[in-house]
């Protein structure tokens, strides 16, 4: 059998392409990577640039400028602007792309070949007018590879040099500190921390909530029930926001610097230091918003509370209507939590426990509070030396607490039950089997 070779010529192929409009549509893409005033002159002529040379051009019809401005280049995750330039390019909106250099378009090796090789796939080329490579010649992706590793070795350089700078800081007491994400203080033109007097009063409020009983999650609430702004001007507040606060020693005045560091220069990822890296800790760095006892003491507090949960297997002290007994009130026959219920079809609320039958009436345990509240009011002054050593002697904690104590009993009796009150001097409550509630209260002791 004869074997029998067709040609098809190459221009019937070709006049697939030849219907396409002569004019290439062409974008560019321009970044920097920081804010810097002189990066931000770099930025607006890199736009000007390229909008000029694409216009001018008569072979080219200008699609878009693409920009990324204060943002890094070792990885593609937040650059919206390349993602929205890419999203165009696989909608057929981009025949070309023009760049500055490759260390504009990714300094990231893997990405740099990862999104030339999906472009060039497409028909569409890049040009890298610093390096002079054009992605669709045949000795495109080579130089591509070459130069991208040269510019992930210089991030990655940069990126060393940088925290060594930052680390040498901290060995010199000089902290590395953004103060637009730290409610309460400003920086003056030296770069000193100053107190912000409006965000200041916030920052006491939350310390002297906590102290007062209140679970985070209740902080959080009231404060965005009221509009008080946070650190960016909104009332958006969570717990975790007023947990991160309460911790938070530069409210004291200390600074503890590196408590995070970078793994990976590339992605970027931050881990906390549990020891890997010195850390270096100052005292009186800066003016306090919190006197470093009442610090102290919310310490304390965040570890009872955090014992209290553990000791009765409670996950979490969020609160229940406001009730200050919630997470507080316990059966004594089986040790159990008691829930407050109060729905649709309930005539009065009551409590039950949660393991068991047993329940107290909500207007029994609150008058029961009063008159055990109203004992430790009118024996007043049995216990009045045992506060007053703590209030010298004790620890931070007990030294707020005594205070507390000795300023509320000094008011007098309660008529009836303030779940203010109740929140701030109640350690916690059992039902007993006989339907005896015992109160148990801070200082009591």
């Amino acid at each position: 059998m004869n074997k029998e070779v067709v040609v098809i010529p190459a221009e019937q192929v070709a006049k697939k392409t030849e219907s396409r409009d002569k004019k290439l549509r062409v974008a560019a893409y321009c970044r920097v990577s920081t804010d810097e005033e002189r990066q931000l002159g770099s930025f607006e002529n890199q736009i000007e640039y390229f909008t000029r040379l694409i216009s001018e051009n008569k072979k080219y019809e200008l699609v878009k400028v693409y920009n990324d401005e204060g943002i890094s280049g070792t990885s593609t995750r937040n650059r919206k602007g390349f993602n929205e330039m890419i999203l165009d390019c696989e909608a057929g909106k981009i025949d070309f792309v023009i760049t500055k250099s490759i260390s504009r378009f990714a300094r990231n090796t893997q990405d740099s070949l990862n999104y030339t090789r999906r472009l060039k796939d497409m028909g569409i080329g890049i040009y890298f007018e610093k390096e002079g490579i054009n992605t669709l010649e045949s000795s495109g992706e080579l130089l591509l590879t070459l130069f991208s590793c040269f510019a992930q070795e210089e991030s990655r350089s940069i990126s060393e040099n940088t925290a060594w700078g930052i680390r040498s800081k901290f060995q010199q007491g000089t902290p590395h500190l953004n103060v637009e994400i730290l409610l309460g203080y400003d920086k003056d033109n030296d770069g000193n921390l100053i107190i912000n007097v409006e965000q200041a009063a916030a920052v006491r409020r939350i310390y002297t909530m906590f102290l007062e009983g209140y679970p985070l999650n209740r902080i959080a609430k009231k404060l965005n029930e009221e509009g008080v702004a946070g650190v960016h001007g909104e009332a958006k507040w969570c717990g975790n926001t007023i947990s991160r606060m309460l911790q938070n020693e530069k409210y004291k005045g200390a600074m503890l610097m590196q408590k995070t560091f970078t793994v990976n220069y590339l992605t970027k990822q931050h881990i906390r230091n549990t020891g890997q890296l010195a850390q270096y800790y100052i005292e009186n760095d800066h003016p306090a918003i919190i006197p470093p006892v009442e610090w102290e003491a919310v310490q304390e507090e965040i570890i009872r509370r955090k014992e209290f949960r553990e000791k009765h297997g409670i996950r979490g002290i969020s609160g229940c209507g406001g009730s200050p007994f919630y997470s507080r009130l316990f059966c004594r026959r089986c040790g159990a939590r008691m829930q407050r219920i109060f729905h649709k079809g309930v005539s009065h609320p009551y409590w039950q426990c949660l393991n068991c039958s047993v329940k107290v009436e909500d207007e029994v345990l609150r008058s029961a509070f009063c008159d055990a509240f109203n004992r430790i009011v009118i024996n007043r002054e049995m216990y009045l030396e045992r506060w007053g050593e703590l209030l010298n002697s004790g620890t931070p904690l007990q030294r707020v607490r005594a205070k507390q104590m000795t300023e509320i009993t000094n008011e007098g009796t309660i008529p009836f039950e303030v779940p203010e009150l109740t929140q701030a001097v109640l350690k916690e409550a059992w039902l007993e089997e006989n339907g005896v509630i015992t109160f148990m209260f801070y200082c009591e002791d």
